[in-house]
């Protein structure tokens, strides 16, 4: 099973639509979200579009500390306008090296690693959990996953309870090991599923977060490796790999004997449709977007 990733801080409405429509067209069933009213309507105005009517949605939050709650910023006093952030950019959210459109960032950082001058910085940009979660639930969201990779242990105390209180479907953890040793990983993950039912808890293995940018073995083993601790430790879980995820990633796990529940892939999926997303005329485009559905299809099938 695939879920797409538009990424959790994607806030940028049509570029959401046009990917949950390619991909639902293409035979997707499961979609992250920004947890944003908004960018649910604009998820079902494409499901509607693409006909298709069993789509599930998951929604995205971080804690503190977390680069998934990050967005970009320019300091124009600083910056050179040499064009490396403008050009790494992998969700075109910089225009004219100065401009950052933030609600396009996903706060990979990846623009802030190529500036010489470091002119560019991070921002955390946090949602109202209490607020916001229950409405999504009530408006058909299944899924609520939190990413806990930063060291802020109340606010993770406070939106997981937040989280459990709203009873979606199932509640998820999405984790790496860059911050965490392999004993403390999954003495959180312990922690946090004490009281929840058995298989009602999603764990997101994330591997390298946002790293898909190839697709290639190399790229997608972390994700595997982080799979397999949480398998070895016999946990009462589903168990979904991602981050740097991409169409090697099903085989990889298959090899390893891996029992993944499903495979969450952002950056590589967003990519293998890019040069089609873009288009600015791509809703009166029929060869764009059947192009753009072919391409989506290929990964469909890849992540089975």
């Amino acid at each position: 099973m695939l879920k797409v990733v538009c990424g959790a801080g994607n806030e940028d409405c049509e570029s959401v639509k046009r990917l949950v429509y390619i991909y639902a067209k293409a035979g997707c069933k499961y979609f992250d979200l920004s947890a944003k009213k908004e960018i649910l309507e604009a998820a079902k105005e494409a499901q509607a579009l693409a006909g298709v009517e069993d789509l599930h949605y998951c929604v995205s939050v971080g804690i503190k500390g977390d680069p998934h709650i990050n967005k970009a910023k320019i300091n124009t006093s600083k910056c050179i306008k040499c064009g490396n952030c403008y050009r790494s950019c992998p969700n075109d959210a910089i225009y004219s090296s100065i401009i950052i459109d933030e609600k396009r960032c996903i706060g990979c950082g990846t623009c802030a690693k190529k500036c010489p001058t470091g002119s560019i910085t991070m921002f955390e940009k946090d949602v109202n959990v209490k607020e916001i979660l229950p409405y999504l639930v009530e408006n058909g969201v299944e899924i609520l996953e939190l990413h806990i990779m930063g060291h802020d242990k109340k606010d993770l105390d406070y939106k997981w309870e937040v989280i459990n209180e709203c009873n979606p479907k199932y509640a998820a953890i999405c984790i790496d090991r860059e911050n965490f040793g392999n004993k403390e990983v999954l003495a959180r993950i312990r922690n946090m599923i004490a009281h929840r039912k058995p298989y009602t808890t999603i764990v997101q293995a994330d591997g390298i977060p946002m790293s898909g940018s190839d697709d290639t073995f190399k790229t997608t083993l972390q994700a595997v490796a982080m799979a397999e601790i949480i398998q070895n430790a016999n946990l009462p879980v589903h168990i979904m790999l991602s981050g740097g995820t991409n169409s090697k990633t099903a085989e990889l796990a298959k090899l390893c004997g891996i029992n993944y529940w499903g495979i969450a892939i952002g950056s590589w999926a967003r990519k293998v449709v890019k040069p089609y997303i873009n288009s600015k005329d791509f809703w009166n485009c029929l060869d764009c977007q059947h192009s753009a559905i072919e391409a989506a299809k290929a990964l469909v099938k890849a992540s089975v």
